[in-house]
């Protein structure tokens, strides 16, 4: 009889010393610009697996920029913490987080600001989103095989500002995998759900009811629906580039470079709602230059705000 092959036990999802030297290199690509073959060398590994450990920060969103010289490098802003050590019970704890979702420990604010890209960004690192969102991926996608309603546990509606339960049914994912559009049984309309807002995914036994009115819409780099395309050209600082591109990562192919050291987008988006949001946000530190009629809107929302 052949020999039993033996099992392996289940790895996490990223073993401690991996992230450890995932985090190292982070570090490093903030100092300046690398090669690979340098990076290999500081680090004492072989060019391919430096590649590997490049392309997971791609994966995971983290902004890393290529030079037309081959370098690597990640662009930080001036009020960036340059150092962040972090010690043994922090790396434990960071094996939770993605493993075991914690929610409440005294290490976790200390250790999330370590690991924040930019330090006013103050998000959750995106190798910890990527764990959770991916369950609810996962979920979902279940809903969607099996033809089954679901119910999204405590969203947050940015329009009405309210946190509740939606009963839905999920139609397709958006780009990237960060939104679904699904339809909402409460008032039989096809919508865009975040998946960052939702705060649980219920999958139920019903099945779809409403199949006849699921309507499948590509929607935007803010995740925005729309009849037509609309260009938008802006000038960017640092600080609105890297939220920019770290919060709609669908946003980079859209940069370029300016002489003077800031960026600029050119875009297209379905309407003027998405953008509009990100751009009041942070007037100081946008500029838009195209088209004149948006323009127009952002005068008109700052005009009422002051109004009121």
């Amino acid at each position: 009889m052949a020999a039993k092959k033996k099992l392996k036990k289940p790895e996490s999802i990223i073993p401690q010393a991996k992230l450890l030297r995932l985090f190292q290199i982070i570090s490093l690509l903030k100092t300046g610009r690398w090669s690979v073959k340098g990076i290999a060398q500081r680090f004492d590994a072989s060019d391919r697996t430096i590649y590997r450990y490049i392309k997971l920060l791609e994966a995971v969103d983290f902004p890393v920029d290529k030079g037309f010289d081959n370098l690597y490098f990640i662009q930080s802003s001036e009020d960036e913490p340059t150092k962040a050590v972090f010690t043994i019970e922090e790396m434990k704890l960071i094996k939770k987080l993605i493993q075991a979702e914690v929610e409440n420990n005294p290490l976790k604010g200390l250790l999330l600001k370590k690991l924040s890209l930019n330090s006013e960004m103050d998000q959750v690192p995106r190798l910890i989103v990527k764990a959770r969102l991916g369950k609810l991926v996962d979920q979902l996608a279940q809903c969607i095989r099996n033809k089954k309603q679901a119910v999204l546990k405590d969203y947050h509606s940015a329009n009405s500002n309210e946190i509740k339960d939606r009963l839905i049914e999920p139609i397709e994912f958006g780009d990237n995998y960060r939104t679904i559009m699904a339809l909402d049984t409460k008032d039989k309309t096809c919508k865009q759900f975040k998946l960052d807002r939702i705060g649980e995914v219920i999958e139920m036994d019903t099945s779809f009811k409403f199949d006849s009115l699921h309507k499948k819409s590509t929607a935007d780099i803010f995740g925005m629906t729309g009849k037509g395309t609309i260009w938008i050209t802006l000038q960017l600082k640092m600080r609105a580039y890297l939220l920019l591109r770290e919060d709609h990562p669908l946003s980079i192919p859209y940069f370029e470079k300016g002489e003077d050291g800031q960026y600029q987008f050119h875009g297209p988006v379905n309407n003027f709602d998405g953008i509009a949001r990100f751009v009041l946000g942070l007037l100081d530190e946008v500029k838009v230059i195209h088209p004149t009629e948006f323009k127009e809107y952002i005068r008109a929302k700052i005009n009422s705000k002051i109004a009121v």
